[in-house]
């Protein structure tokens, strides 16, 4: 009983503090004795404090492109994705600044003008401003004509309360996944539906995942009109960095887990299950097996038959790449309507992907992305029967090439979507 009264006295604490100074109890939180007395991912709506800013009265157009924190080591192909893309608006004359919500990020204006240039492939790169609406003491400074990406939900949610004070209302919102389902019903759950009902122009990252949108009822988009509404496009796997070997050499055949245990929509459980059950398998005999995804992701595993699945040591963007051409086989679960981008990356080196179907996801569907993409049940048994097709494919030892169906460069990409974004801008801002 003295033990429940110290645990009610902490929580009570806790509580008071949230009420009082809710930025402070987002720090405080992670130091709680016993986190599962909360709601699941509660840390995500304490730490999700409001934006700090202040209006002046400058009259430019801006564009700002929200992030919680914009981070060197967060640059995956989502965030990276919205920085192509701002990046070619900017070429269009129109400024952009990235705009750390939550916390400060370490990309500063030196560092991300060095990623620019690598993202697009040239030297000359427009300039792109850093700023933080994330300390009270230092408020973001916003004009009569400033406009929003927003690249998550909570970015889209913390613009609940600035948006009713700016002259420009409507935001444009980079839905690249559909996050509601990163959570079960719950707090987090209803927060984003709620930020698929405000008023703001969708940009979207592939056609399979804008289906899936369209079937919601809660989305803001959905109904008569809704392509035209939406802005959709294409992702493109960069061919001058993603291509398939010249010469394996004599090696053992490599498979590669996309293993991230602490992302449920991987499906981590499944695909561990599905390669110990095929591990025993004569197929795989004399075969690696390497965990990839993440530091420190997983510990090394024994699989059976001998075999163990090793983690792979934290790689940059082209030690990435060369992790995908000198393997044969990458195993993707992904309980999503989005394809992954390991997915098409491994089939644009000409290896070989399992994935799994969801929904608007479909067999056709990601066949017709490239015949390199073997879809299958999202079951330990779907993924394992994958798994011995895609080893009785590498067995008869044909070339690999590049069969997948997506543009080779993200300028071809994102041509047609630039054109959209910044005749938006345009319009909202009156001129």
């Amino acid at each position: 009983m003295k033990m429940i009264g110290k645990i009610a006295k902490k929580i009570g604490n806790h509580i008071s503090l949230a009420i009082n100074d809710p930025e402070k109890f987002g720090r405080n939180i992670l130091q709680i004795t016993n986190p599962k007395l909360f709601e699941d991912r509660l840390l995500d709506i304490m730490n999700m404090t409001p934006m700090h800013i202040r209006l002046g009265s400058d009259t430019r157009v801006r564009l700002n492109v929200l992030d919680a924190a914009w981070t060197r080591s967060g640059m995956t192909g989502g965030p990276n994705t919205t920085i192509n893309l701002a990046l070619r608006i900017a070429k269009t004359g129109i400024p952009i600044r990235l705009v750390s919500t939550v916390r400060e990020g370490d990309a500063d204006n030196r560092w991300i003008a060095g990623h620019a240039a690598s993202l697009l492939g040239e030297k000359n790169v427009p300039q792109v401003s850093v700023a933080s609406a994330a300390s009270r003491y230092s408020p973001l400074e916003l004009g009569k004509k400033d406009i929003f990406i927003a690249t998550h939900w909570t970015t889209a949610y913390q613009l609940k309360e600035i948006l009713p004070n700016m002259p420009i209302r409507k935001f444009f919102y980079m839905l690249q996944e559909f996050e509601p389902s990163f959570y079960a019903w719950s707090s987090n759950y209803a927060r984003c539906i709620e930020t698929l009902h405000m008023d703001f122009i969708p940009i979207i990252n592939e056609e399979i995942l804008a289906q899936f949108f369209y079937m919601q009822p809660f989305c803001r988009f959905v109904g008569e009109k809704s392509e035209e509404r939406a802005i959709i496009f294409q992702p493109a796997v960069d061919r001058d960095i993603f291509y398939p070997p010249k010469n394996l050499g004599n090696r053992p055949k490599r498979l590669l887990f996309y293993a991230r245990p602490t992302n449920t929509r991987n499906a981590f459980g499944l695909g561990l299950l599905a390669l110990r059950q095929v591990a025993t398998d004569p197929a795989f005999a004399g075969w690696e097996f390497v965990a990839i995804g993440g530091r420190g992701a997983v510990p090394e595993m024994a699989l059976g038959g001998g075999h163990k699945l090793v983690p792979a040591g934290w790689a940059g963007y082209s030690e990435y790449a060369a992790s995908l051409r000198d393997a044969d086989v990458l195993l993707c679960p992904m309980i999503s309507p989005h394809t992954s981008y390991p997915v098409l990356e491994m089939a644009a080196t000409g290896g070989i992907s399992i994935t799994n179907t969801f929904v608007t996801k479909t067999a056709e569907r990601l066949e017709a992305l490239s015949p390199d993409i073997i879809p299958v049940e999202a079951s330990v048994e779907g993924f394992a029967a994958g798994l011995r097709a895609a080893a009785a494919r590498v067995g008869q030892g044909v070339a690999r090439v590049d069969r997948l169906n997506l543009p080779s460069s993200w300028a071809d990409a994102l041509e047609p979507t630039v054109r959209r974004v910044t005749d938006h801008i345009h319009r909202l801002a009156g001129g």
